[in-house]
C-alpha cells in the first residue's frame, strides 16, 4: 500500500467504515444478500440455511431457520422477486457438501421451516457456487464440472418452476471452486460467466446467438459457448487467461463496465485482469499476511472492497493501488456484501473456531485444507528429509513434523520458515502434543526411545529437551499418547506391547499385553484404553488409576492388564482410530480402505464405509462427532 499520512488514511477510510454492519454468525460458510428486501441468507456448516432480516427493527433481528441439508452448506443464491425474466425469481437456492442443490420458497412456511420446492441431484461432489440466468441454473462442484439445469417450459400457470438437468457444460482439470456471471448495460450484451478451479485455471463462457462447436442451447435463441483464447497443456478447453496463481482461486468477480476480472487466491494475492485483452493487469500481495477472504465492487467510486481475516481494504481500480485499509474486527471476517443505493457495507464475522486440516504425504509436502470443500489452502515443501510424522501445537498455531533423518521441525504457516530441533539418531516414528504440569510438551519417539520437549518459543524461552528414556529397547514405537486424567504416557509398537509411564517421573507403571502383532494406534474414552493392531483387531482395556491428584507417585502399583473385549471386523492392519465422545462410538480405519464405526460396549459394527484406496491415518473434528 502506498504510504499515507495518518489524517489522509483516516479520511479515506472513514466513509467506508461508518456504514459497516457487522453480524456475528455461528460457523457461517456461504451467504447471499438481497438489497431490495434487505435479507441476508446464510449457509451454516451444520447444514442449516438461515435468514437475517435487516428491514425489521434491531430488537426483532434474529437468525430465522429456513431449512437444512445433510451436509455443510457451501453456496447460497437468492434471486430477487423483481427479476421477472428469471425462472427462479423470488426463490433461494442452496448448494451443499452433500452434493445436492435445494430450491426454497422463503415466503411459505410450514411449522418451523420454509418449503423446499425441489432438490437437484446430479453432482458427485460438493456444490461450490451457483449462478442463475433466465431459465437456467448453473452450478459448479468439486467433481470438476459446471452443470446446467433448465426450467422446463409450459409451467407458467403453476406456482413454481421445475428444473431438469440439461448438460455438463465443462469438465475442468481441478475442483471448480467459484463462478461469477455479470452483464453490462450495453444493448446486445448477454453477459459472461467466468469459472475458476483449484488448479488456478479460469474459463470464459458466453451466452450467444448462433450455432457452433462447444455450444449448449439454453433456448432456441440463446446458447452457452466456451470462448477462451489461451491454450493450456492441462486442459483441452481454451482458457480465458494464463494460469498465474500459485494456489486455488477462491473468488472471482467480473466487472463488465470496467472491463476487468478480479480474482482472490490462497497464494495471498489479489489479481486484476483485462477482460478484453485477456492479460494480467496487476498483482497485489496481502502484506497483512494470509489470504483475502472476500470482495465487493463499488461501481460509483470505481473501487473494489476487499477483506482478509481482520481488515477491510479499498482498492482504487483507476489508480491500481490501495487507498485505504482498516482493521475492523477481532474475529475472522468471512464475507462482504454491499447494499444497493444505501452506501452500506456488510461484513459477516464469526467467533467460532476456524478449522483447518493438515496433512503430510509421500511427496514430502505439508498441506493445509479447508474442511468444508477440501480446498488446498497452503502447500509447504520439505526438501531435506522425508516426512514421517505430524502433530499440531495449537497455542502457537504451529504444525510440527518428524523426519526420516531424525529431525523435528516447527513450521510457520504464514512464511513457510521452520525452527529445527536437534537431529536424533533415527527416523521419528510418532509425535503427539500433551499438556503436562501446565506445560505444553511434545512427545515423540525414535529407536524405541521417548523424548519430551518443551516447544514454547518466546522472549525468555526456546525449545529444549526435557527428558528422554528407552521405553521399548530393541523395538520401534509406532504410537504414543498422553492420558490427562491419570497423567500417564502410553507407548506401543512392534513388540506388540503397550506400556504405561508416569508423566512426571517417567517411571514405568505397567503394561498391556495381548496383541499378536504390532500395535499401530491408540485411543482413550474415559477409563477405557482402545488399541488397534496389525493383527486386524480392536481391543478394549480397563485402565487402573496411575496417580493421585497432586502426588508425584502412583496411587497404587499397576494391577495388571485387564482386557475387556476384542472387536473383530477388519481384515487388514489397523492404521487409525478415534473416539466420537458425544455418541460413545469408535471409528477405526484399516489399510484395505475400510472404515468401521463401532458400538464398542456391545462389540457391534454400526456402519461400514469403503474407500477405493488404503487408509494411512484418521482424525476427527470433535465438534461434528
Amino acid at each position: 500500500m502506498p504510504a499515507l499520512k495518518a489524517a489522509e488514511f483516516e479520511a479515506a477510510t472513514a466513509e467506508f467504515i461508518h456504514g459497516v454492519k457487522k453480524i456475528h454468525t455461528p460457523k457461517l460458510s456461504a451467504i447471499s444478500y438481497l438489497p431490495d428486501k434487505r435479507h441476508l441468507y446464510a449457509g451454516i456448516d451444520t447444514g442449516e440455511l438461515r435468514l437475517w432480516d435487516f428491514s425489521v427493527g434491531a430488537r426483532k433481528q434474529a437468525w430465522l431457520l429456513i431449512g437444512s441439508h445433510k451436509g455443510s452448506i457451501t453456496s447460497v443464491l437468492a434471486v430477487s422477486a423483481s427479476s421477472r425474466v428469471n425462472a427462479a425469481a423470488g426463490l433461494v437456492l442452496s448448494g451443499s457438501a452433500d452434493a445436492s442443490i435445494k430450491v426454497w420458497d422463503v415466503k411459505l412456511r410450514v411449522q418451523e421451516t420454509h418449503v423446499c420446492v425441489q432438490t437437484l441431484v446430479g453432482h458427485t461432489g460438493t456444490v461450490t457456487s451457483l449462478v442463475h440466468r433466465g431459465a437456467c441454473i448453473l452450478s459448479s462442484s468439486t467433481d470438476c464440472t459446471v452443470r446446467i439445469w433448465k426450467a422446463i417450459e409450459g409451467r407458467g400457470m403453476l406456482t413454481y418452476p421445475w428444473f431438469e438437468p440439461q448438460a455438463v457444460l465443462i469438465k475442468m482439470s481441478g475442483w471448480v471452486t467459484c463462478m461469477n456471471y455479470a452483464a453490462s448495460a450495453r444493448v446486445g450484451d448477454f453477459g459472461t460467466l467466468y469459472a475458476a478451479d483449484a488448479a488456478a485455471a479460469i474459463v470464459k463462457i458466453n451466452p450467444c446467438i448462433g450455432d457452433g462447436p462447444n455450444v449448449w442451447k439454453e433456448t432456441s435463441q440463446i446458447q452457452w459457448k466456451l470462448t477462451g483464447t489461451i491454450k493450456d497443456p492441462k486442459l483441452s478447453t481454451l482458457l480465458a487467461f494464463s494460469r498465474v496463481h500459485d494456489r486455488t482461486v477462491s473468488h472471482i468477480r467480473y466487472l463488465p463496465e470496467e472491463g476487468l476480472i478480479a480474482t482472490l487466491a490462497f497464494d495471498n494475492t489479489l489479481r486484476i485482469f483485462n477482460a478484453i485483452q485477456a492479460t494480467l493487469r496487476c498483482t497485489v500481495v496481502n502484506d497483512t499476511g494470509g489470504p483475502f477472504t472476500g470482495m465487493e465492487h463499488d461501481p460509483v467510486r470505481s473501487q473494489l472492497l476487499v477483506i482478509d481475516k481482520n481488515h477491510l481494504h479499498v482498492w482504487d481500480l483507476a489508480r491500481d493501488h490501495f487507498v485505504a485499509r482498516k482493521r475492523i474486527s477481532q474475529h475472522p471476517l468471512l464475507a462482504i456484501f454491499k447494499s444497493s443505493g444505501k452506501g452500506e457495507i456488510g461484513v459477516a464475522e464469526s467467533e467460532a473456531q476456524d478449522y483447518r486440516v493438515l496433512s503430510i504425504g509421500q511427496d514430502d509436502s505439508l498441506r493445509m485444507w479447508d474442511p468444508f470443500d477440501m480446498t488446498c489452502l497452503r502447500v509447504l515443501k520439505e526438501s531435506r528429509s522425508e516426512l514421517t510424522a505430524l502433530s499440531f501445537f495449537a497455542a502457537g498455531n504451529t504444525p510440527i513434523t518428524g523426519h526420516d533423518d531424525g529431525s523435528i521441525r516447527l513450521w510457520n504457516l504464514e512464511t513457510g520458515s521452520t525452527v529445527d530441533l536437534v537431529h536424533h539418531t533415527n527416523s521419528v516414528t510418532c509425535l503427539v502434543m500433551a499438556q503436562v504440569s501446565d506445560l505444553d510438551q511434545l512427545l515423540f519417539s525414535f529407536d524405541g526411545c521417548v523424548c519430551v520437549w518443551d516447544v514454547r518459543i518466546g522472549a525468555s524461552t526456546t525449545p529444549h529437551l526435557m527428558h528422554h528414556w528407552h521405553a521399548h529397547p530393541g523395538s520401534e514405537i509406532l504410537t504414543i499418547m498422553h492420558d490427562p486424567m491419570k497423567n500417564v504416557i502410553i507407548t506401543a509398537g512392534n513388540d506388540n506391547v503397550m506400556k504405561v509411564w508416569n508423566a512426571r517421573l517417567y517411571e514405568q507403571l505397567g503394561k498391556h499385553t495381548g496383541h499378536i502383532a504390532p500395535v499401530t494406534c491408540l485411543a482413550l474414552d474415559g477409563n477405557f484404553l482402545i488399541s488397534g493392531s496389525e493383527d486386524c483387531t480392536v481391543r478394549l482395556w480397563d485402565t487402573v488409576p496411575a496417580s493421585r491428584d497432586g502426588s508425584m507417585r502412583p496411587a497404587a502399583p499397576f494391577q495388571g492388564s485387564t482386557l475387556l473385549k476384542t472387536l473383530r471386523g477388519h481384515k487388514a492392519p489397523l492404521r487409525g482410530m478415534v473416539v466420537l465422545p458425544e455418541a460413545g462410538h469408535v471409528a477405526s480405519a484399516s489399510s484395505d480402505g475400510w472404515l468401521l464405526l463401532w458400538d464398542y460396549s456391545q462389540g457391534a459394527v454400526l456402519h461400514k464405509f469403503h474407500h477405493a484406496e488404503e487408509f494411512s491415518c484418521l482424525a476427527c473434528r470433535q465438534e461434528h462427532a
